[in-house]
């Protein structure tokens, strides 16, 4: 599966290099055993990057990639100081075979929820589908097809899915909790890819002193839970109005509390990347 770059950008980053989009070749993308992550942008800035380069780093090592992250960071900024963004999604994905390893940054095609969607909740679906090795970013491409396809003719936000014994684990490209008896559930850490956005809400639930109950939700409870939210590099924290057939009449105020909270954590992220920036120009 193909995943082409975002043609309104002018550069991307290959194997050491700035070049111009126009020497970009989808063929760069397509691999075995890639390993990925998307980053988004603001600003001009690239939230929370370390701890994207962090789960980076052990992606790489269980599969036996040697990376250098140095390298990556560095080409980050080189690629964000030739190509500045307001707001963007940008993918790092490295590879490696017979004709040696590839490392490549580039920005893609990103949508954000509308104010409506952030406003009223978005709408999910369920699927039967479990990644075997969930814990580590690489992609599958089997998973990514079948969710694009119920995505795109069902019109829904997301998909989430139900492993073999019936529980949720997560989204197809998101992490979700549920409110239920007064608490969050979320899927143990075994379970998922421990998305950045879904471990910075953990950190701001313990904060707030919310209770979340790290299990996963069975697939039959849905209609017991009083409310649910999906958290992702794009979505952030948006909470959810449908799940199937099963309706939340209204969004509780507890995912409005985690919300602003984590959009504070943005903010504070801008201004903490600007001063290093500056500390950089200004040592050299």
């Amino acid at each position: 599966m193909n995943f082409p770059p975002d043609n309104q950008q002018s550069f991307f980053f290959y194997n050491g290099k700035i070049l111009p989009l126009n020497k970009f070749s989808v063929a760069l993308t397509e691999g075995e055993n890639i390993i990925y992550e998307v980053i988004r942008v603001k600003n001009s800035t690239p939230i929370f990057l370390n701890d994207h380069l962090n789960r980076f780093m052990y992606s790489a090592q269980m599969m036996g990639y040697n990376i250098n992250l140095d390298e990556i960071t560095l080409g980050i900024r080189e690629l964000l100081k030739a190509n500045p963004v307001d707001q963007r999604n940008f993918r790092l994905m490295y590879y490696s075979n017979e004709n040696g390893a590839t490392l490549l940054i580039y920005f893609i095609p990103s949508r954000y929820p509308t104010a409506d969607e952030i406003s009223t909740g978005v709408r999910l679906e369920t699927l039967n589908a479990e990644r075997h090795n969930p814990t580590v970013k690489f992609e599958n491409k089997a998973i990514r097809a079948i969710a694009n396809e119920i995505l795109e003719t069902h019109r829904c936000y997301e998909v989430l899915l139900v492993d073999h014994d019936g529980f949720i684990t997560e989204g197809s490209r998101s992490n979700v909790f549920f409110i239920k008896d007064n608490e969050l559930i979320t899927a143990p850490n075994s379970k998922v890819l421990g998305g950045i956005t879904r471990q910075k809400v953990i950190e701001i639930c313990n904060t707030l002193q919310i209770n979340i109950n790290f299990r996963s939700l069975g697939a039959n409870e849905i209609k017991q839970t009083t409310g649910c939210f999906i958290t992702g590099t794009s979505p952030s924290v948006l909470p959810v109005k449908q799940i199937d057939n099963h309706i939340y009449h209204e969004i509780p105020d507890l995912v409005r509390d985690i919300s602003a909270h984590y959009e504070t954590l943005v903010e504070q992220c801008i201004i903490n990347w600007r001063t290093e920036n500056e500390d950089s120009s200004n040592s050299k």
